[in-house]
C-alpha cells in the first residue's frame, strides 16, 4: 500500500527541490557552522566545500537510482531491507526518524529564541517565553503538513525564495567591501593554499563540518510517493538540490566570512549572520539577517515533520511501527497520525531540553550525533546503490561512473568520514555514545519485534 493520492494532489519536480533545499536550511547552517569553519580551516572553509560535493553528488545518484528502481517514502530503510538485510534496514529507518525527530527539536528550540529576539528581546533568557513560542511555531508548522503536501510546497517556496534572495544579495555587498578592501580581513589566495587551511588537520576538520551543512538534502526523495512522475523527480530534485547547496555555500562562505574581524567572528558563533547583517546593512535593515534565519529555521522544521511522517508512514506499513502511523486523510493523501506524533514528541523534548541545564546539554550532545547518525545512513544508500546494481551489465563508460564510481566515492568517503570524525577527536565521547547507544537501541527493537512479535518484516527471503 503507498500513500494514496489522486494526481491534482501531487507536487512537481520544484517542489521536491524545495524540499531539499529547506530540508538543509543553509541561512541557520551557516548561522552557527561559518565560525566553526574558519576556526578549523581559516579562510580556505570553501575547499572543503567543494571537495565535499564529489561524494555528496554521488550518494544523490545513488538515491536517484534506488528511486527509480523502487519508489518508497521509506527510501533508505526499504532500500537497504530489499537489497541488503531487513535488520539493517529497519535500523537505517530508525536512523533516519531519529535524525528528523530529535532535529525538529533543535530546530524549534532557535525558532522561538530567534522571534523573541526580533519582538520582544528582554523574554529571550525566559525559558516559558521560549517555550510558548517555539511550540505555536511547530503546532503552525504542524498544521500544515497536515492540510496537505501542496500546501506545505507554497510555504516552502515562498520562505525559501525569501531566503536565498536576501543571502545573494547580501554576499554581493559583502563582496562589493571585500573587492575595494572595506572589509575587516584583506582577501588573499594565501588563504586556498594548504598551509591557509592549515594543513591535513584543517582540512579534515572542514570537510566534517561540510559534510553536516551538506545534509538534508535527501528530504526530496521522502515525498516520492506524493510527486508526479515519482520514478524521476524525486532523484533529480535530490541532485539538484546538492548542486544549488553547492553554490550557496560556496558564495555565502566567501562573502561572508571576511565581514567580522577573527575575535569577533568566533564571540558570535551562534548566530554569526545576525552580527554580519549588523555590520553590513544600516539601520532597520540590519535585522533583515535575523529574520532570513528565522525563516530558514522554520522552513527546516517543516521539511522535517514531513520526512519523518513520511518514513514513519512506511514503518508502519511494513509493521514495524505503530499502525496507527497508516491513517492519512481521505483525498488529502497525508499521514496525519504520523505527523500529530511526531510533532508531540518535538514538543515533549522541547520541554525538557528547557526544563533543566542537564538535560538541554545532553539534548545538545544528542542533537551532535546526529551529523555521525547521518553518515551512517547516507553511507548504507551509496552502499545498498552498488549492491543492487552489481548483476547489471554496464551499457556505457558513462553509467560505469555515475552508477558505479561517484556512488561507490560517496561510501567510500562516509566510511572515511565516520573513521576519521572518530580518530582525530571531532567528536566527544558524550557524542559517540549518544549515536551508537542510539543504534544499538533501535536494534534491540528490532530483536523485539522479529523474535516476540513475529513480525515478517525480518524474514530474509
Amino acid at each position: 500500500m503507498s500513500i494514496p493520492t489522486v494526481q491534482s494532489d501531487r507536487v512537481g519536480l520544484g517542489d521536491a527541490i524545495i524540499m531539499g533545499l529547506s530540508s538543509s536550511g543553509p541561512s541557520q547552517t551557516l548561522a552557527v557552522s561559518l565560525a566553526a569553519l574558519v576556526a578549523v580551516s581559516g579562510y580556505g572553509g570553501v575547499v572543503p566545500i567543494l571537495l565535499c560535493f564529489v561524494p555528496m553528488i554521488g550518494i544523490a545518484i545513488a538515491y536517484q537510482r534506488l528511486n527509480r528502481w523502487d519508489q518508497s517514502s521509506g527510501a533508505t530503510y526499504t532500500w537497504v531491507a530489499k537489497v541488503i538485510n531487513p535488520y539493517l534496514g529497519f535500523l537505517s529507518g530508525w536512523m533516519i526518524l531519529l535524525y528528523y525527530t530529535l532535529g525538529t527539536t533543535t530546530l524549534t528550540l532557535p525558532a522561538g529564541i530567534y522571534t523573541l529576539e526580533l519582538l520582544a528581546p528582554t523574554r529571550v533568557d525566559d525559558h516559558w517565553a521560549i517555550f510558548a513560542v517555539g511550540a505555536s511555531w511547530n503546532l503552525l508548522i504542524s498544521a500544515f503538513a497536515i492540510l496537505g503536501l501542496r500546501m506545505v510546497a507554497r510555504f516552502e517556496w515562498t520562505i525559501v525564495v525569501f531566503e536565498y534572495a536576501v543571502l545573494s544579495i547580501v554576499a554581493a555587498i559583502a563582496f562589493g567591501k571585500l573587492a575595494h578592501g572595506n572589509a575587516a580581513v584583506t582577501f588573499s589566495w594565501h588563504w586556498f593554499s594548504w598551509a591557509g587551511m592549515g594543513g591535513t588537520k584543517g582540512l579534515m576538520g572542514g570537510i566534517l563540518i561540510a559534510y553536516f551543512m551538506y545534509s538534508g538534502w535527501d528530504a526530496a526523495i521522502y515525498v516520492n510517493e506524493e510527486t508526479r512522475d515519482r520514478a524521476n523527480n524525486p532523484g533529480k530534485a535530490a541532485l539538484a538540490s546538492v548542486v544549488m547547496l553547492a553554490l550557496v555555500y560556496s558564495i555565502s562562505i566567501v562573502a561572508f566570512q571576511s565581514v567580522l574581524e577573527p575575535a569577533e567572528l568566533q564571540a558570535d558563533a551562534g548566530n554569526a549572520l545576525s552580527a554580519i547583517g549588523a555590520r553590513l546593512l544600516p539601520k532597520p535593515w540590519d535585522s533583515v539577517l535575523a529574520l532570513v534565519v528565522l525563516a530558514g529555521t522554520l522552513a527546516s522544521l517543516q521539511a522535517a515533520v514531513v520526512s519523518a511522517a513520511r518514513v514513519g508512514f512506511a514503518m508502519a506499513r511494513d509493521r514495524v511501527m505503530p499502525g496507527y502511523f497508516r491513517k492519512v486523510r481521505a483525498y488529502g493523501a497525508n499521514p496525519w497520525a504520523a505527523t500529530l506524533t511526531m510533532s508531540g514528541i518535538n514538543l515533549l523534548l522541547l520541554a525538557l531540553a528547557l526544563s533543566t541545564a542537564s538535560v538541554a546539554a545532553a539534548l545538545t550532545n544528542a542533537a551532535s550525533s546526529l551529523g555521525l547518525i547521518s553518515i551512517v545512513f547516507y553511507g548504507l544508500t551509496a552502499a545498498a546503490a552498488l549492491w543492487q546494481r552489481r548483476a547489471i551489465k554496464a551499457s556505457s563508460a558513462s553509467d560505469v561512473i555515475l552508477g558505479g564510481l561517484l556512488p561507490l566515492i560517496g561510501l567510500s568517503f562516509s566510511v572515511c568520514v565516520l573513521f576519521a570524525s572518530v580518530v582525530t577527536g571531532a567528536v566527544s565521547l558524550p557524542v559517540m555514545l549518544y549515536g551508537l547507544g542510539s543504534i544499538c537501541c533501535g536494534g534491540a527493537v528490532a530483536v523485539y519485534l522479529h523474535r516476540i512479535k513475529g513480525v515478517r518484516f525480518f524474514e530474509v527471503s
